[in-house]
């Protein structure tokens, strides 16, 4: 059975000198280090020789590793694509569509900015606390729960991150009804980041352009769904719109729309995600697990993923 190593990064800057020294990502000085540790232990593959692979069973290098990274910031294009071009090598990118068409900011990197400004997240959750008493004595929304009930079942600690820290995410991603976190989140971005978010977002993520230039010097684009929702609680009709959508993005700028690739935002997916990939002729399918992926038929759809943290970058 072949094996294949596949990384996952996200922000690629020169924090400690950004505006954001506190913004948890991958120092760019770091990112070469690792890349020459990658180069030096694997040999790093194109998506389409991944692609070649699921569907004609095509031979694979020894040691083979494939390179991934999410969300279609503006670091990509600054820093990693270069890098990557002067290497020789390919990197497989998803940017969501929305952040590209309508220069909206996700709520996921709302919650990244705060936290990189407002650290002390008990402060945070006091602020969350009274936003949902003052919003819950104003309406009378059946679909809202107590604090305290919220905390009991998002104030869970994980791997990566304190209880403190995931219950903040959780409460602003997808615990709350939609409009009542976009509402949450607008007020504490526009308190401690910035009023503006158009022209945030402009800065923080790359543009059709951009990508039309990567594209044309080989580096992979897929889909990472067109609005970052958690697609395992979206209904499978939603989910549905949010794949079609994302694959009239991938029209739009010249990436594959056949034996394509989606990465799913979180991680997140459920068997009607599956039955609609299957449908739509996707090829393969990335989670937030981490794991060698091990390339069997049954699984192309599912193929974890190593954080960059798990190798070494000094």
């Amino acid at each position: 059975m072949q094996n294949l190593t596949i990384v996952t990064y996200h922000y690629v800057r020169p924090i400690k000198k950004s505006s954001y020294p506190l913004i948890k990502g991958l120092e760019l000085e770091s990112f070469k280090i690792q890349l020459d540790y990658l180069e030096k232990n694997y040999k790093i593959i194109t998506m389409e020789s991944l692609i070649n692979f699921a569907k004609n069973s095509a031979q694979l290098p020894d040691s083979p590793c494939l390179l991934t990274f999410d969300d279609g910031y503006k670091d990509h294009y600054l820093y990693v694509f270069p890098e990557l071009k002067k290497r020789g090598i390919q990197g497989s990118f998803f940017s969501v569509a929305k952040t590209v068409l309508e220069k909206k900011i996700l709520d996921i990197n709302k919650i990244h900015f705060i936290l990189a400004k407002e650290p002390n997240a008990n402060l945070l959750i006091k602020k969350i606390k009274k936003l949902l008493g003052d919003y819950t004595n104003k309406t009378d929304s059946k679909k809202l729960h107590s604090f305290d009930e919220y905390w009991k079942k998002y104030a869970v600690a994980n791997t990566l991150d304190t209880k403190e820290i995931v219950f903040l995410k959780r409460i602003l991603q997808h615990a709350l009804p939609e409009n009542v976190r976009e509402k949450f989140c607008d007020f504490l971005f526009d308190r401690y980041v910035e009023k503006n978010q158009s022209e945030f977002a402009s800065v923080l993520y790359i543009s059709e352009e951009e990508i039309k230039e990567m594209i044309q010097s080989n580096m992979f684009f897929g889909s990472h769904s067109y609005k970052h929702s958690w697609l395992n609680t979206l209904s499978k009709n939603f989910q549905l719109k949010e794949i079609e959508k994302s694959l009239n993005f991938l029209d739009k700028i010249g990436a594959p729309t056949t034996d394509w690739v989606m990465n799913y935002p979180y991680g997140a997916y459920n068997s009607d995600t599956l039955d609609i990939l299957k449908a739509k002729g996707c090829c393969i399918g990335l989670t937030m697990i981490s794991a060698v992926a091990e390339l069997r038929k049954e699984k192309f759809l599912e193929l974890p993923r190593f954080r960059t943290n798990d190798f070494p970058s000094e």
